[in-house]
């Protein structure tokens, strides 16, 4: 019974002095102190983006620079102030990146309160890891790459092969622009592999090396080419794929051949009288020449497995019937008969000779003369 009235006597009285009890104990526990480390995202950009680009950060103590992919870096911070402050804070998630503005001269940045929006609500920011960052700076610069064919690359193309290109591109060449720390790098190149044809038609990517991500971020090109409807020229990065079109057809690869005799076949002028044809320079009788063969591989290869060589030597421009004459020609203007895009050189043998050309006489002959031929 004692116990009974010891819980229900005065018992209202009771019941407001717990009340308040409790209340000023949530209030001051609300109101206490508290400590917690939060990890935010910065990013730092130049309050001068179309000058100044960020290349590079390092934080104390690093003597290589480092570039994160996305571009952010990560700082814990120290908050310190009442519990409930706090705790709202920390279930905050929108307010988890904050962008730094950086001034051009800038080779630093060491952490402050209002980066992250300290002081407020009664919280402020006691501590930084890291408490700085070293930042690296270039000046922005354009740069245009005018020979689009240099920027194409022909994987299965042997080194002696020929390859005909046609890039649709801007006229003026693509545009890029970027650090020029970076861009004295920097190659922009486009890989087309050939089909078993040997052609390539369609659209490809363009890479630009290295592809690190300091350069596919730092690093833009003026897309105003290969365009849809409606789509405008805009700056964009390598991040995202860029492609440009590309025509290539695999020529068939020259070969050369060389040969001590070839023999000769002069056309002639249509004559009434018959004639005798002697070439100067060589034995009496002789109607070969050394000449060497430039051509495609397999035009060569059949011309080295025929027994013998003939080569044409075309008629003179100007002939006199009846007097005939001597007549010049160089190898250039010999065709190689059945072959007609096989072109006829120089044979080393005349280089060193100093020889410049070659002489032949045409001789009308008589009727005395020609029954004695």
């Amino acid at each position: 019974m004692w116990l009974k009235n010891l819980f229900l006597a005065n018992w209202r009285t009771k019941a407001t002095a717990l009340f308040f009890s409790v209340s000023i104990w949530f209030v001051a526990y609300q109101s206490e102190a508290q400590r917690s480390t939060l990890k935010y995202r910065v990013r730092f950009e130049p309050r001068e983006p179309g000058k100044m680009a960020i290349v590079g950060f390092r934080r104390p103590g690093q003597t290589v620079s480092l570039f994160p992919p996305s571009g952010e870096l990560e700082v814990e911070v120290t908050i310190e102030g009442p519990r409930e402050q706090v705790d709202e804070i920390r279930a905050e998630t929108s307010v988890n990146k904050f962008v730094i503005p950086v001034e051009k001269d800038d080779s630093t940045h060491e952490f402050k309160q209002d980066d992250f929006g300290f002081p407020r609500d009664g919280v402020s920011a006691s501590n930084f890891q890291p408490k700085r960052f070293l930042i690296e700076q270039s000046v922005i610069e354009e740069r245009t790459i005018s020979a689009l064919k240099s920027i194409v690359e022909v994987p299965n193309k042997k080194s002696d092969d020929k390859v005909s290109i046609e890039v649709d591109g801007p006229e003026d060449g693509l545009r890029i622009r970027g650090p020029v720390s970076v861009l004295d790098s920097v190659r922009v190149k486009v890989t087309v592999p050939m089909d078993f044809q040997g052609r390539a038609d369609g659209l490809f990517d363009l890479r630009i090396q290295p592809d690190t991500e300091k350069v596919k971020q730092t690093v833009q090109i003026l897309k105003n080419f290969d365009l849809g409807p409606g789509v405008k020229a805009e700056w964009v990065r390598f991040t995202d794929p860029v492609r440009i079109h590309v025509r290539a057809v695999l020529a068939e690869s020259l070969d050369m051949f060389s040969v001590d005799r070839a023999r000769l076949l002069f056309q002639l002028p249509l004559l009434q009288a018959p004639c005798r044809v002697t070439l100067k320079d060589v034995p009496l009788g002789t109607e070969t020449i050394p000449v060497a063969f430039e051509g495609s591989r397999k035009q060569v290869q059949k011309i080295r497995d025929l027994p013998e060589i003939t080569l044409i030597v075309p008629a003179p421009a100007e002939f006199d019937a009846e007097k005939g004459g001597t007549f010049n020609f160089i190898e250039s203007d010999l065709k190689v008969k059945g072959f007609p895009g096989v072109n006829v050189l120089q044979h080393e043998s005349r280089k060193e000779q100093q020889a410049s050309f070659w002489s032949y006489e045409i001789k009308v002959l008589g009727e005395i003369e020609s029954k004695k031929e």
